[in-house]
């Protein structure tokens, strides 16, 4: 490598650093759920499908200020409102609102439970089961893998092409994604984002796929802090 490739990494290195978010990414031993938490705030995705059938929402910490949602045996509980993006626009402003259900994250340690006051559409079956409290034996549990400093969840808003980062330059690979899947952004630079997304196809396996994206491609699809 070049002296000046070296000088060229370092500096991004840096900057990489310095754009990274206090927050973090929660992975699970289900790859099909993603989370994150900012100063101790939640949001997440879900995305599974198959040929027949498909649950995708995303959710995000709703104030427990008034109602807190009662703890189960040894589970904490934080109040979550689910929802799905809109068709034109993936911001929350623009949702389909009449698929705003009230839910509950049950957390022990680090098993996590996620429970619906109503299915989302395409769930509660085998693509996605969120009926259950976690005292009940159908509940499905979610075990926290791992915890990656990240900046945050966003929907690819169009479709865009993956590129690696070469020598401080950006080269384009056969690799794509498609406007709403889901992924974490790691880091940004120079107009990119370095994401991880998940293949959500049961026939994939929750293949992982990482690299670097055109950041105007992404949208946060979260509500703004101060209505949460």
């Amino acid at each position: 490598m070049s002296n000046l490739n070296k000088i060229i990494t370092l500096l991004s290195l840096l900057v990489f650093r310095q754009l990274s978010n206090a927050g973090e990414a929660i992975l699970f031993d289900q790859n099909n759920l993603f989370a994150f938490s900012d100063k101790g705030v939640i949001s997440g995705f879900y995305d599974a499908e198959n040929d027949k059938f498909s649950c995708y929402f995303l959710f995000s910490q709703q104030p427990d200020d008034k109602h807190p949602p009662p703890k189960v045996d040894t589970y904490s509980a934080t109040r979550l409102q689910t929802f799905i993006p809109g068709d034109d626009s993936l911001y929350f402003e623009n949702r389909l609102k009449d698929y705003d259900i009230e839910g509950t994250l049950y957390r022990d340690g680090d098993e996590w439970v996620i429970r619906t006051s109503r299915p989302q559409a395409g769930c509660a079956n085998a693509m996605g089961i969120f009926e259950f409290d976690p005292s009940d034996i159908r509940a499905e549990t979610y075990a926290v893998s791992k915890r990656i400093p990240a900046i945050g969840i966003r929907l690819v808003n169009s479709k865009t092409s993956f590129y690696d980062l070469r020598g401080g330059q950006f080269f384009a690979r056969k690799g794509y994604l498609t406007k709403g899947d889901g992924v974490i952004v790691f880091k940004e630079f120079r107009g990119y984002s370095y994401v991880r997304y998940v293949n959500p196809n049961s026939s994939q396996e929750g293949r992982v796929t990482t690299g670097w994206v055109h950041s105007a491609d992404l949208a946060n699809p979260f509500p703004p802090a101060r209505e949460r």
